[in-house]
């Protein structure tokens, strides 16, 4: 479940953008059914409020009415901006038109994997696969490349010998640590995907002995080679009880990942697609 403390501005925020229009503008199509507040003429109804509200979020008489007071303001301010002409403009057009595209796509991404299960099978196979990970903190230090090739070409130059905290320091575009850096002491809920975490990076790290320095691992900060630094025990032993939640959160990205991957790859083959990145420096 979402922060409660983000769920109220998070409906401000919805409905300031999906309110209808004002006088200048015909008004957007509203979900039918009683009507809750309206500002000269912009109106919002019980199920529209149900469909913006957050997953989780319960509407009650006792904050009901902060929310319609932010409504009015949100509306109050967006008609506004519409007798300024706000929306006619060419820049704001654009930004609006990319807002309403990932939201559509993000609404396919939540239809196309809201049906994932993982099963408990499933689920204790991966424990039992990492079952002392999670009684471990580890501290690392990293470096991180926008470029590949550069990230294998230096891997290839610490396999040989090359200093590690040198090459950090010389290459490293971390944006987290600053090159040649170590961490603090952390632990294996770092991959969890539910709080923004890479399971594939989490897996990496703790796959190494102390001194040990990963493979190129692909991640959306770049690409990262990892050396451990140190590891210590935490706890006397996991329980799967105590993993099982980050477990599920992990296998049901990665299968919605991979069924994201499905789709894309078929519509690929379909499309007619041109890249021209040239074109973008002969403006």
């Amino acid at each position: 479940m979402r922060n409660r403390s983000l769920l109220i501005p998070a409906i401000i925020l919805a409905t300031a953008f999906l309110a209808g229009c004002g006088n200048n503008q015909k008004s957007a199509p509203a979900l039918s059914g009683p009507v809750l507040v309206s500002v000269d003429g912009d109106k919002l109804t019980a199920p529209e409020l149900d469909s913006l509200s957050p997953e989780g979020f319960e509407v009650t008489r006792e904050n009901l009415g902060k929310i319609l007071d932010k409504w009015v303001s949100n509306t109050l301010m967006y008609q506004e901006a519409l007798r300024r002409g706000l929306e006619k403009e060419p820049q704001i057009r654009a930004r609006l038109k990319r807002l309403e595209r990932d939201y559509l796509v993000n609404e396919l991404l939540d239809r196309l994997t809201t049906n994932i299960k993982v099963g408990q099978d499933a689920a204790m196979q991966y424990f039992n696969q990492h079952k002392d990970e999670f009684s471990y903190e580890v501290k690392i230090t990293r470096i991180v490349m926008a470029d590949s090739m550069m990230a294998a070409q230096t891997l290839a130059e610490l396999r040989a010998g090359a200093d590690f905290i040198k090459m950090a320091r010389e290459r490293s575009e971390d944006l987290a640590l600053e090159p040649g850096q170590e961490s603090r002491y952390f632990a294996r809920n770092i991959g969890d995907p539910r709080m923004g975490g890479d399971p594939a990076i989490a897996e990496a790290i703790f796959a190494l002995a102390p001194g040990q320095v990963s493979d190129v691992v692909a991640s959306q900060e770049g690409y990262q080679i990892i050396k451990l630094v140190d590891k210590k025990k935490v706890k006397a032993d996991a329980s799967f009880a105590m993993a099982r939640d980050e477990i599920e959160a992990i296998l049901s990205y990665r299968r919605s990942q991979a069924v994201v991957d499905s789709v894309l790859k078929a519509l690929r083959e379909k499309a007619k697609i041109e890249l021209k990145p040239d074109v973008y420096f002969e403006k």
